[in-house]
Parts: C-alpha cells; structure tokens; sequence
C-alpha cells in the first residue's frame, strides 16, 4: 500500500530519516505547484534523485560531461543486448566507458542537489510507492547514497533560506546590476558557482531562469545573488518591470571587454 501525505505535515528530513532507518526500498514521488521530483531508494540509501523526467534517462550523463551522446547510445545497446537484469551503470564500468569513480562523483554531486533544492519546499504531495525501481537505463550512482548528511546539510539549508527569502523572497525576479560591478570585483573573491551566476545576469533572466543555464539550484543561485544584493552590486525587479508594454528593458552597465574575457575563461577552466 502506497504511503500519501503532504510534506508541510510530515517533513521531508522526517520521511528521509523514516526512509533511512527502516531500510526502505521504493519511490518517493513528490509535486508542489508546477514542480515534481522523484527520489529512488535501495534498502535506505538513495539511487537517484530526479527533479523533472530527463533525468532519469541515460542522456543526463551526456549533461553532466561524463560521456558524449556516442558513448552513450552504445551502452543502451549493450543493456539491451545483455539484459539479465544489469544497469547502465554497471555496463558503464563493465566496458571502461567511464570509471566507477568519475561516475559516481557526477551522480552524487547533481543527485546532492536535486534533493537540497526539495528543503525548500514549503509544502508539497509525496506518495511513497514500496519496492518500485528505476528503469534499468536510468543513471544510478554506482554506491548507493547515504541519507544522514544530506538531512544535515539540508536542514542547515532550511536555516540559510530563512534569512535569504527574506530579501529574495521569489525566484521569478530579475538581478539587475545598479553599476559596473569592476571596482566592486577587485577586493572579492569568488567561488566558482558565483561566478558562474554573475556570468549570467543580464538584467532580463529570472533567477529561476540563471539556475536553469547554469545547471546550479536555486538555493545557490539565490545564495550568490544575496551577497551581490549584500555587496550592494544590484537590485532584484519583477520581470514586468523589465518587460513593460513599451519600454525596452534597463541598459544593463557594459563589462570591460577583459573582465568578461576573464570571466569566460574561469567557467570554461571549471
């Protein structure tokens, strides 16, 4: 019998902790408005984390860089081929198509946050169905995930959104910047995924639309905009600001053309 409820009830480190100690195997399906996810457990550790239906399916590893979209298409044909209740993961390895290691590395980071951007659910559906498993060409990571730290890292994440919403209360905003961020830059350093975020407004996208390009979550979008916001560097508008019938949007201030070229350079570096 499926096991339904609301998260806004039952919180999603109560349920991953329920999960967690009684050995669970199943799906957690979860929707909230236009949003939905699905989490997959083996015997209380997490397979996959999916927060929309592509990436459940071999391509996400062509997303992540693990492997190009060759590669791919010839382990599908060596699953099929096989069978016998194998995954792609193992015929992955099997082959040398890609080290245990390396896969297991890129699973686990986009599987830790997919499931840290669900902390920030305010209330949402799940159903929990018992026993049910991915699809044997989904991308699973090679050794199951254990759930103990990603409920503390999560949990410190509910804490850190409090005091962001508090200035970033919608991801549907836009970051504008107030004046050439240059001067600004000098005596800042920057981690990577900040970069990557100020690399990316451009006064029209919404944050929700950065973390989309990015491939970062929205909490770390919005938690390198808050220290922009901090820094005193932009502003956050509503997009029918920015869009209204009849005026272009703001003119967003020009980089100097070396502190973008230094800017591409360090993504591509990453």
């Amino acid at each position: 019998m499926a096991l339904v409820g609301n998260i806004r009830d039952f919180s999603l480190s109560d349920f991953l902790s329920l999960v967690d100690r009684g050995y669970k195997t199943g799906a957690l399906h979860l929707s909230h408005n236009d949003q939905m996810a699905r989490l997959y457990f083996e015997k209380g550790k997490l397979l996959l984390a999916a927060r929309r239906p592509e990436d459940e399916k071999p391509e996400l590893l062509v997303r992540l860089g693990v492997l190009n979209a060759d590669q791919v298409a010839q382990a599908c044909r060596l699953l099929a081929e096989r069978g016998n209740g194998l995954t792609l993961s193992q015929i992955l390895i099997d082959t040398g198509l890609v080290s245990a290691d390396r896969l297991q590395q890129a699973l686990m980071s986009h599987t830790e946050q997919s499931v840290y951007g669900l902390f920030a659910w305010p209330e949402g559906d799940f159903l929990f169905e018992h026993n049910q498993r991915p699809a044997p060409d989904a991308p699973l990571a090679p050794t199951p995930i254990s759930i103990d730290h990603l409920i503390m890292e999560g949990v410190r994440r509910i804490d850190e959104w409090e005091r962001i919403r508090d200035r970033i209360p919608s991801t549907d905003l836009v970051p504008r910047f107030l004046a050439p961020p240059g001067e600004k830059l000098k005596g800042m350093r920057l981690a990577p995924d900040e970069w990557k975020v100020f690399a990316r407004i451009n006064g029209r996208d919404t944050l929700a639309e950065i973390a989309q390009k990015t491939g970062l979550s929205d909490f770390d979008v919005c938690r390198a905009v808050y220290g922009f916001l901090t820094a005193g560097m932009l502003e956050l508008v509503k997009r029918q600001r920015v869009l209204a019938a009849g005026m272009p949007p703001v003119e967003q201030p020009r980089l100097k053309k070396s502190l973008v070229n230094r800017i591409i350079n360090r993504i591509r570096s990453m």
